[in-house]
């Protein structure tokens, strides 16, 4: 859409329907703490938010990064940066935290049927055979 404001040209960003991946403003407000400031220097980025809804469009539809739709989320290369530099800084597991939390808070976590499993299980044959197979490798070689 354009608009013409005293001769000038100004690009205003198309409004869409949200869908049930899109953050609401209050899912948002409770989020965007947790992602990391903006660079004070270098090229300016896409907003956070629609790259984060972009993300979530990836994961609940199930898409490859490059069919996202590039007017809505922006770049699907983007969505991808952001989403292994966030990995990488731990940004995913704050957001799970928090939003465990609010759950929480609101009574709508049940942990009734919760299990922790850490059962270990030693594996005896898998080195010796390793070690077998290169002494043989060794002596036919």
């Amino acid at each position: 859409m354009i608009d013409l404001i005293n001769g000038s040209v100004i690009m205003l960003k198309k409004r869409y329907a949200l869908l049930p991946s899109d953050l609401s403003n209050k899912e948002w407000e409770l989020l965007r703490p947790l992602l990391p400031e903006r660079a004070a220097t270098g090229r300016p980025r896409i907003d956070d938010r629609t790259t984060l809804n972009g993300i979530l469009y990836v994961l609940s539809t199930g898409c490859r990064w490059e069919d996202i739709p590039p007017e809505r989320y922006g770049s699907g290369k983007t969505c991808w940066y952001r989403f292994t530099a966030w990995s990488k800084r731990g940004v995913w597991n704050a957001i799970a935290g928090v939003l465990l939390l609010e759950l929480n808070r609101r009574r709508k976590l049940n942990l009734t049927n919760t299990y922790l499993d850490a059962s270990v299980r030693q594996n005896k044959r898998g080195v010796a055979i390793k070690l077998a197979i290169r002494a043989t490798r060794r002596k036919t070689a």
